[in-house]
C-alpha cells in the first residue's frame, strides 16, 4: 500500500479522483462518488461534482406540470415523489421517468414536529420507501391538516409492525392510556 503524500508516516487509504496522488483520510475530503485532496484544483473538481448531480430546488413534474420544491435530501437522491399528482419519479435518467408500478398506502398521519421525525428515522433505518405529504403545511395549518405518512405498498406491512410499539403523542400527550390505572 502507499503512503500518504503529506504524510509518509502513514498509509494511504485512496487517491484524489483529480490529481491521482495518494492520501491518508486525513487528508482526504469524500465527494459524491470519489475521494478528493485538499489542493485548490481538486475542491473545485468536487464542488463541479457535487452541483452537477444536485436536482435544481424548483422543478416541473414530468406527469402533472406542476412547480415542485425540492428538499436537499430529494435534490441528491433524485427520486421522489410529485405529492400533486402521486407520481413516483425518476430524474436519474434523461429524460426523467415516470414510475407508474409503484403503488403507496397511508399509514400514519400526526400534527406532531416530534413523532414526524421519530418516525422518519425508524423508517429511514428500515430502509422503508415512504413519503411525507403534507409535512411543511403544518407551520401554516397546524390544526387543519396532519402531516400524512405514505409507504409503499408491499412495505406497508413491515410499516405497520413498527408503529405497532410506537406511542404517538398529540401535542405532547400521549393518546395512549396510562397501563398503570
Amino acid at each position: 500500500m502507499e503512503h500518504c503524500a503529506n504524510h509518509p508516516n502513514r498509509k494511504a487509504i485512496s487517491v484524489c479522483h483529480n490529481c491521482g496522488e495518494a492520501y491518508c483520510e486525513a487528508c482526504l475530503v469524500e465527494g459524491n462518488e470519489y475521494y478528493y485532496c485538499r489542493k485548490p484544483a481538486c475542491q473545485d473538481t468536487m464542488r463541479l461534482e457535487s452541483a452537477a448531480s444536485l436536482l435544481p430546488e424548483v422543478i416541473i413534474c414530468p406527469s402533472c406540470s406542476s412547480e415542485l420544491r425540492l428538499a436537499k435530501e430529494e435534490r441528491v437522491a433524485r427520486i421522489f415523489h410529485c405529492p400533486e399528482c402521486e407520481a413516483y419519479l425518476d430524474f436519474t435518467v434523461n429524460p426523467p421517468m415516470v414510475l407508474k408500478d409503484k403503488k403507496y398506502t397511508e399509514v400514519f398521519s400526526s400534527r406532531n414536529q416530534g413523532d414526524i421525525a421519530l418516525l422518519k428515522s425508524f423508517l429511514d433505518d428500515s430502509d422503508i420507501d415512504y413519503y411525507v405529504s403534507g409535512e411543511d403545511f403544518l407551520a401554516v395549518y397546524p390544526l387543519i391538516q396532519p402531516a400524512k405518512f405514505f409507504v409503499r405498498d408491499d412495505q406497508v406491512d413491515e410499516a405497520k409492525g413498527l408503529l405497532k410499539e410506537f406511542n404517538a403523542n398529540l401535542f405532547g400527550v400521549s393518546r395512549r392510556k396510562n397501563l398503570e390505572e
